[in-house]
């Protein structure tokens, strides 16, 4: 009878390891990119221990011991169907999200709303959501017939009477 491949030949067969170079500073080496099933995200999936995985996070576990608890794998190249353990790190979930490029993370950059009011304690308000809102601007809309100094803009706003 035939040898079953071990749960590493298995992974290493699905394994292009002469991808990319990543372009982000700091990461080193080639993607190894993922050539079997990716989820609808594009993230590799991997089946083992019964149980259909994510293919990166089976890498980090092999090269770098168990993922911590609430932590993220993030990947450094920004690939999704890269398993380059080197390209892996655990981050806290805030910190996995402010490190992508999605909206989220564009909006936790901003230090000032639309209109150039920045964003202090005494100046933000929380939205259920968890995103922030402007005290200042909530006011002008509130009051619509005092003049609004945008920050932005050298000129001043007043509502027609």
């Amino acid at each position: 009878m035939a040898r079953r491949p071990t749960v590493a030949e298995r992974f290493a067969a699905k394994v292009y390891p002469r991808g990319p170079i990543s372009l982000f500073h700091g990461v080193p080496g080639r993607c190894h990119l993922w050539t079997a099933s990716l989820d609808d995200d594009g993230y590799a999936r991997f089946w083992v221990d019964g149980r259909n995985r994510r293919a990166y996070h089976v890498a980090y576990i092999a090269a770098h011991g168990p993922i911590p608890a609430g932590h993220d794998i993030d990947h450094r190249c920004r690939r999704r169907d890269c398993v380059n353990p080197d390209h892996l790190r655990a981050l806290t979930h805030r910190d996995n999200v402010l490190a992508s490029s999605n909206v989220a993370a564009a909006r936790a950059l901003q230090t000032h709303c639309k209109h150039g009011h920045e964003f202090t304690e005494a100046n933000t308000r929380r939205r259920k959501d968890g995103t922030r809102a402007c005290r200042a601007c909530a006011r002008a809309r509130k009051n619509p017939t005092a003049t609004v100094h945008h920050l932005s803009t050298p000129t001043t706003r007043k509502a027609a009477a």
